[in-house]
């Protein structure tokens, strides 16, 4: 087993045993340790228990911002300049996933690849839903529980299905 291998097993170990602490630790004590490890975590943004983040330090966090119990953020290690961006006053629902990363299926190997995911102000993101690498979700969408979002969404649109698909038109009341 090279070093290499055996350092990315022992980081694994050890932010999993991490993880496992901040399921019981206090809500102000998991603040603390969620803004050491992120790139950004803005104010008063709450961060559900049994949420998971991969590498955390490219996921940059805005302020009052919601994550539900059970979501899940995979930006990629391997590819540089690759982050989660998630902008202010976001709601994302329980078991939501996003994945900034993935494989190219063109060569056999399967080489890593990755592409931002942004995430723009006061969106909201059903539960269940599926968020791919190189999207951009507009300032102000919703989109749909249980939805897989492959595609950039426009600002203030609704968004649901598989693949995701604009529905309508979000129109706000003052």
């Amino acid at each position: 087993m090279t070093i290499k291998k055996r350092f990315f097993l022992a980081y694994s170990y050890l932010y999993n045993i991490l993880f496992l602490f901040l399921e019981i630790s206090p809500p102000f004590f998991r603040n603390l340790v969620f803004k050491l490890l992120f790139k950004k975590l803005g104010k008063k943004t709450f961060i559900d228990y049994r949420t998971y983040f991969r590498y955390p330090s490219k996921i940059q966090i805005g302020s009052h911002v919601s994550v539900n119990r059970g979501s899940k953020f995979f930006p990629i290690q391997q590819v540089k300049n690759v982050e989660i961006i998630i902008k202010d006053h976001v709601a994302i629902g329980p078991d939501v996933t996003i994945f900034a990363g993935g494989h190219d299926h063109n060569y056999l190997n399967l080489p890593v690849v990755g592409k931002t995911v942004t995430i723009e102000k006061y969106v909201w993101i059903g539960g269940k839903s599926i968020i791919l690498g190189g999207v951009t979700i507009g300032e102000g969408a919703i989109i749909g529980a249980g939805s897989v979002v492959s595609k950039n969404i426009p600002p203030y649109t609704i968004a649901a299905g598989v693949p995701a698909k604009v529905i309508k038109k979000r129109t706000l009341k003052n």
